[in-house]
């Protein structure tokens, strides 16, 4: 073999058998969250006043009276988050109905949710029982409309009405 031979030999040679060290360690990290809303500070305590009514205009036992429309407005949403509800409270013989502690008798508060924002009907809220609402839009905010109620639970005796409930909202 000539010696340009055998240098060009060696030379491949090293090239093959040459080794890798670490020079450089990457580390990654993250979060993931799932899209939340925030409550409109409007809309974190709320009182919504039912008026006044006469035992008398209860005409039977599941009548209502004086609905009063409100909403629950959620803001500073991610577009395309889906939102649920679950309104809570201590209900009465009705699974909608919030039990009254002020001193009428037989008397209950209802929550519906409604189709739409001032809308004075809608659909009773089974309390503890979680409900979809749907869909935020583009807008990042959502206006869930609600509505109050009195209800007839049994034979009435005057006095005040006093109930509450808490809302939680999920979202995905």
């Amino acid at each position: 073999m000539k010696p340009s031979h055998v240098i060009l030999a060696t030379c491949l040679c090293l090239g093959v058998t040459s080794a890798y060290a670490a020079d450089a360690t990457l580390t990654f990290t993250g979060t993931i969250t799932l899209p939340t809303c925030t409550i409109d500070p409007n809309s974190v305590t709320k009182s919504i006043d039912l008026k006044t009514a006469r035992t008398t205009d209860f005409t039977a036992v599941g009548s209502t009276l004086n609905a009063t429309a409100f909403n629950l407005d959620l803001i500073n949403c991610a577009s395309n988050t889906n939102v649920g509800m679950t309104v809570s409270g201590t209900s009465d013989t009705v699974t909608s109905v919030l039990k009254n502690t002020g001193s009428a008798a037989q008397v209950g508060v209802q929550v519906l949710h409604a189709a739409k924002a001032g809308d004075t009907t809608g659909t009773p809220i089974a309390l503890g029982s979680a409900l979809s609402l749907g869909v935020v839009d583009a807008s990042g905010s959502m206006t869930i409309p609600m509505v109050a109620q009195f209800y007839r639970l049994g034979t009435m005796t005057a006095g005040s009405v006093t109930a509450s409930a808490t809302v939680n909202f999920t979202y995905n």
